[in-house]
């Protein structure tokens, strides 16, 4: 099997912040090692992430658990989309992997899959939909992130439970608190009251978006940092016509985009052009009369198409921006080709690593959103810090095992305290390594000895990905609050601010810095309730309506003023009764 990265993941760099799991000296915990796994229950890890259930004497409950572990280990059926940024060792695969033996052998939780495939051009979200279209019998449990209406087609599909007395029973206090966050957090998968749908918790802030830029060809060409939207027209014009990359040829365009899917990306977004004219595409901005309005029709939109057709014209585009999506799209700017491109602050570690690779001597810089030419600013922002959900099917024998695979994760994983079992990684050999002098690396390519079994040393084999929770555990304040500490010039005290500081680059950081600095051109998207009944049968027909008229416009194919007929057919084909049915929604969600 080949793995690739996996988009959003791969953001996940942030992710990355995994800790992992060490063995503590002279204590009790039971650590994963290089040689696969650990069957001694951790005494000291804390990991009674049962929540509460009828216990008997022996001190096992009516589910079989023990307060650590299943007495007798029970099986969660499952399938998984394996992303790009998921590495293994030699002879390790999804199904039999140093992370799948430790849960089962600590925690008594046996996951099998019933297919893994490897999620490219949404391989996984293409399968999942087949298996529902075709009626097949679903697993214990899903995971998705992605798109909002797979997860409507997965509640609709009648085959998972609600999860809301599960979650109140079994999730552990840090779960609860993060969920409690954010008011927001389970409508969109609530219906008639019931949550259909555990949310998978995100880092607060970890989707917002920078401008990344070159640095060496900012420095080359002596460019000034860009404040406004006409400064950096000016920059990426110099990337185009100043030869930047110094080969002779004119082979060189500004901004990486790819807007093959929507126009409201987590990668090479370009929303933020349209929220420098007021408006954001794609979501449900609230008006001055305080209604909800969808971006992709408003007036300002037609201002924003104008600037992207402008920048096509001269270049500043690439001609294929139209057939790539996030991750095609940023190749454009890891291959050396454009000099600026918009993302989420972890990009460092995840897809810039490519750059690096592909453009020895490469260096980026994040800087601010620019400001639009009448003062304007917006760019998206995560609402609920959640990203993805999990489904667990009505005919699941242990439903309450996937909230006590999640506590596990909570309690040892996303906090760890000093000496605990996840202090530096998942496992020695795999994603940390202990040097002669006590200290921990992550550098599997300066000390092969130390990563055994590495076919590709260039990546951390990180075993936290290959997790039914994606990346095992995320606290949604603790990513920026450290990140700023760690900003502000503050010592790493815990292990979780250790493994930051260690793990982070400079340019993670202090693109943290820029988006907690610039949080307030945040533009929330205030519908989040699950599609509406006009969505379900218009919402394919209306965004294909948007994005051919966009492109076409951005293209040069279609005037400008093709918009207005958008916006004019738009209506009429559904969007009028859809705008009803969210504002109805928005004042029943507000009086509750």
């Amino acid at each position: 099997m080949q793995f690739t990265w996996k988009r959003m993941l791969g953001l996940s760099l942030t992710a990355v912040l995994s800790f992992s799991l060490v063995a503590c000296s002279g204590g009790n915990n039971a650590s994963p090692n290089a040689s696969g796994g650990n069957n001694t229950q951790s005494e000291s890890a804390g990991n009674n992430s049962g929540g509460s259930g009828n216990t008997s004497a022996s001190g096992v409950d009516e589910t079989g658990w023990d307060g650590k572990k299943y007495v007798e280990p029970i099986t969660l059926t499952t399938v998984k989309g394996v992303g790009t940024n998921y590495f293994f060792k030699t002879g390790e695969t999804m199904e039999n992997n140093v992370l799948q033996k430790y849960m089962k052998d600590n925690l008594g939780i046996d996951v099998k899959y019933d297919w893994v495939v490897t999620d490219t051009n949404d391989a996984y979200k293409t399968k999942l939909r087949l298996m529902l279209s075709s009626g097949e019998k679903m697993p214990d449990v899903i995971t998705y992130r992605g798109d909002i209406e797979t997860v409507n087609m997965l509640i609709d599909s009648g085959q998972f439970m609600d999860v809301g007395e599960l979650f109140d029973k079994y999730a552990d206090d840090a779960y609860k608190q993060g969920v409690a966050l954010n008011p927001d957090t389970w409508l969109a998968v609530t219906r008639d009251g019931k949550r259909m749908a555990l949310p998978v918790l995100d880092y607060a802030y970890n989707g917002d978006l920078v401008l990344w830029l070159r640095q060496d060809w900012m420095d080359k060409l002596g460019l000034q940092a860009p404040k406004t939207l006409a400064d950096f027209e000016n920059i990426m014009d110099a990337f185009v016509n100043q030869d930047p990359d110094g080969n002779g040829k004119k082979d060189t365009i500004g901004l990486a985009a790819g807007f093959k899917n929507t126009y409201l990306n987590w990668m090479t977004d370009i929303s933020w052009v349209f929220g420098d004219y007021g408006t954001l595409p794609g979501q449900w901005n609230k008006a001055a009369d305080g209604s909800l309005t969808y971006g992709s029709v408003d007036p300002a939109a037609k201002q924003a198409l104008t600037t992207l057709k402008t920048w096509m014209d001269k270049g500043y585009l690439s001609k294929d921006s139209g057939v790539l999506d996030e991750t095609t799209g940023s190749e454009l700017f890891t291959k050396g080709k454009a000099g600026a491109i918009v993302g989420p602050n972890w990009m460092p570690d995840w897809p810039f690593s490519d750059l690096l690779n592909n453009v020895p001597g490469s260096k980026y810089k994040a800087y601010p959103i620019p400001v639009g030419p009448d003062g304007k600013i917006g760019a998206q922002s995560g609402n609920p810090s959640v990203n993805g959900w999990m489904l667990i099917n009505k005919n699941a024998k242990h439903p309450e095992a996937l909230l006590r695979y999640y506590n596990f994760f909570f309690e040892n994983w996303a906090n760890p305290e000093k000496g605990g079992i996840f202090e530096n990684g998942f496992a020695e050999g795999y994603d940390w390594a202990k040097l002669p002098d006590g200290s921990i690396t992550k550098d599997p390519q300066k000390y092969p000895d130390l990563f055994p079994g590495y076919a590709d040393r260039t990546k951390l084999v990180e075993p936290i990905y290959y997790s039914l929770t994606f990346e095992g555990a995320r606290i949604p304040a603790l990513y920026a609050d450290t990140m700023l500490k760690l900003a502000n010039g503050g010592t790493p005290e815990t292990p979780y601010e250790v493994q930051t500081a260690a793990i982070r680059k400079p340019e993670n950081i202090e693109g943290m810095k820029i988006v907690m600095d610039q949080k307030d051109i945040r533009m929330k998207n205030y519908f989040q309730g699950p599609l509406t009944e006009t969505m379900k049968s218009k919402n394919e027909l209306l965004n294909k309506l948007v994005n051919e008229t966009y492109s076409k416009i951005i293209y040069g194919q279609t005037p400008i003023d093709q918009f207005d007929k958008m916006v004019s057919d738009w209506k009429k084909s559904g969007g009028d009764q859809i705008t009803k049915e969210v504002n109805e929604w928005y004042q029943s969600a507000n009086n509750k």
